[in-house]
């Protein structure tokens, strides 16, 4: 669904278990506490991604998701049973928490980094 159909109360940040992802490694960033998980993925593709999430869905309740509609997130409902929104084309904004959480990853991180570790993740993570 576009993001023009997300109820206000996800927009508004007002409950917990909406999250924003996106690939930076595999990032989410639960909208009204900040709180961010980070994971690495072998690649950007649909299958690495909901790989990912059913294995973070063991530990995690998503109420919502929403992302850029990038092919890598095209699949989402094959992962997760919660509403899945998705951010318009070239609107960076409109995902302000995930982006501002993923210029910080980048201190870390540049793009193009290639090799990283479980261990180098979780350190920015925490």
């Amino acid at each position: 669904m576009s993001i023009d159909q997300c109820p206000e109360e996800i927009n508004q940040h007002e409950a917990l278990g909406h999250w924003e992802i996106d690939t930076v490694p595999l990032t989410l960033t639960e909208r009204q506490t900040r709180f961010e998980i980070i994971r690495l993925i072998p690649d950007k593709t649909s299958a690495s991604v909901n790989r990912a999430l059913l294995a973070l869905q063991e530990k995690i309740q998503f109420k919502s998701l929403t992302s850029d509609n990038g092919r890598k997130f095209a699949r989402l409902h094959e992962a997760v049973t919660c509403p899945t929104y998705y951010y318009h084309a070239y609107a960076s904004f409109e995902r302000g928490s995930n982006e501002n959480h993923n210029r910080m990853i980048r201190r870390f991180l540049p793009k193009g980094t290639k090799q990283t570790t479980a261990l180098t993740v979780s350190k920015i993570e925490t």
